[in-house]
């Protein structure tokens, strides 16, 4: 109940705010000063949540590319974290995560109808002949799968919105975020795969292949770093998965476009102290965050935060929070 209570009162709020935002007057987005590094993932035609929130509709990313353009000063991503910014204007640079598809599809046609930069950051499972990434293996799958599967061991039961651990009740989700990518391989042989045979659904997990980040790539309007290897939790797993995964990550994406690839972005945001040290070692001029780890990081030159996208609020809400920095 109390769960029900706090997401209401969270929807009552977004509502209120979504209405109050939409009378700010433009001097408002005028005087707006600071900067904002963005975060999108994936574009499709009706911003479904029924898999995951973590995609908006393509209507809804033209307005938004329509009124950064307006308001804002969109920079490429470097010319914001090189100091490159305009002083009288509210800059925001425009990055994209994990590699789909859709990207190529949807959302480079209005970068280059606005002429706006945009960085992708790029997860390369396909560098060890995967063409999905775990976690969205388990959100469709969960959708056509059994009530009960079985993973190394360990019985997981299907609840209303995903799997649990039978005797811990963990979520399996989180579980795969602490193990190597053998356990995750485990899970996608367990979890159904019936969503491949749905072509609607393809939106949703397909990822670009070498031939597609080439044809992205050669954008004006886009730049490309590194997303990981097997789209691991950093400060899950061990030092030598880490090692791997940046190393492995940066030479495919080199190879495959044939010029330097020195940004990373964590995936699910997720590092620490030890991770920076390593991806810098790998040559991550640039290390892109999510939230800060710690009050010592605001300051590290190498780690920079970012903010990420809501779904769920309307458009002068989201810019709102993009200037504000918090919903």
């Amino acid at each position: 109940m109390k769960v029900l209570i706090s997401k209401i009162k969270k929807r009552v709020n977004w509502t209120w705010h979504d209405y109050s935002a939409q009378w700010l007057p433009d001097t408002y987005w005028q005087n707006a000063r600071g900067s904002r590094i963005f975060i999108y993932h994936g574009i499709d035609y009706h911003g479904s949540l029924a898999f995951n929130t973590r995609f908006i509709s393509q209507t809804y990313f033209e307005r938004q590319l329509a009124f950064f353009k307006e308001h804002f000063h969109v920079l490429p991503l470097t010319d914001l974290l090189e100091g490159k910014q305009k002083p009288d204007r509210f800059n925001i640079a425009l990055t994209f995560d994990d590699g789909y598809l859709n990207n190529l599809q949807l959302a480079l046609p209005l970068l280059e109808k606005y002429e706006l930069p945009a960085t992708f950051f790029v997860t390369t499972i396909q560098a060890i002949n995967q063409d999905i990434l775990w976690s969205d293996y388990l959100d469709l799958g969960f959708q056509f799968s059994r009530d009960n599967i079985e993973i190394a061991g360990r019985s997981f039961v299907k609840g209303k919105h995903e799997f649990y651990e039978a005797t811990m009740g963990h979520s399996l989700k989180n579980i795969c975020r602490q193990e190597d990518f053998s356990f995750k391989l485990a899970m996608m042989e367990q979890v159904s795969e019936d969503f491949r045979k749905n072509e609607e659904l393809n939106l949703y997990w397909k990822l670009m292949n070498a031939d597609e980040l080439r044809q992205l790539n050669q954008s004006k309007w886009v730049s490309i770093g590194a997303h990981g290897l097997y789209h691991n939790n950093y400060d899950e797993v061990s030092e030598s998965t880490v090692i791997e995964d940046l190393k492995r990550s940066k030479e495919y994406l080199e190879n495959t476009l044939q010029e330097k690839i020195d940004s990373l972005a964590y995936p699910d945001g997720s590092y620490n102290d030890k991770v920076i040290d390593l991806a810098e070692q790998a040559g991550y001029r640039y290390q892109l965050a999510v939230d800060y780890q710690s009050q010592a990081h605001e300051t590290d030159p190498r780690v920079w935060s970012r903010f990420g996208l809501n779904p769920y609020i309307k458009l002068h809400h989201q810019a709102k929070a993009i200037i504000k920095g918090r919903y």
